[in-house]
């Protein structure tokens, strides 16, 4: 199984120059510099690690690192489904 909180973390790291040890699950992603930009950008850099799909806004309504990771584990989960 996929490590969903891992990838999440590593992506922020990555593409916000963020040190892995900022990020945290009840972190906004104001407090990380996720902007609505940033957030489409991170969007396809999950969407290439993953294989899933991510609308290009969908994203931008999670406030916090944990938000983000549990829409992208129910969307990994989805596809290893067969959904």
């Amino acid at each position: 199984m996929v490590d969903v909180s891992a990838q999440v973390s590593s992506a922020l790291s990555e593409e916000l120059d963020v040190p892995s040890g900022e990020i945290a699950p009840e972190k906004t992603l104001e407090e990380l510099g996720v902007d609505s930009v940033a957030a489409v950008e991170l969007g396809d850099v999950l969407q290439q690690r993953l294989g899933i799909r991510i609308g290009e806004d969908e994203l931008n309504t999670q406030n916090t690192v944990a938000q983000v990771i549990s829409v992208i584990t129910g969307k990994v989960g989805a596809e290893h489904s067969g959904n």
